[in-house]
């Protein structure tokens, strides 16, 4: 599966550049990072993940304290988490994401 996260700071309508993202995969222990990376410039990151080593629920997590930190803001949310319900191996899934330091929108594309 290939995921592409889009982040947009909400506050200046700009790409939201150096925002911390990763993707986790629940399993009988529990969840385990199977991905981690950061937004650039264009305030998108992506995601290759093998074929098989997503099955069934998984979650993206985006880091909005330490981005908004970096700002000189405090967020309401320290972090935002989208769960996701797995799809093809593969699949190419998008996320679009627009933040501020009160809220957000998430949405999602196949």
């Amino acid at each position: 599966m290939k995921l592409e996260v889009s982040v947009t700071d909400g506050t200046n309508g700009q790409p939201a550049d150096g925002l911390s993202v990763r993707l986790e995969q629940f399993g009988l222990d529990g969840w385990r990072r199977i991905w981690k990376g950061t937004t650039g410039e264009d305030g998108r990151s992506g995601c290759a993940v093998n074929p098989g080593e997503i099955d069934g629920f998984s979650r993206l997590t985006l880091e909005t304290d330490r981005y908004f930190a970096t700002l000189g803001l405090r967020p309401f949310y320290s972090h935002i988490t989208v769960e996701l319900s797995g799809g093809e191996p593969h699949d190419r899934q998008e996320l679009s994401v627009v933040l501020t330091p009160h809220g957000y929108v998430v949405c999602g594309a196949g």
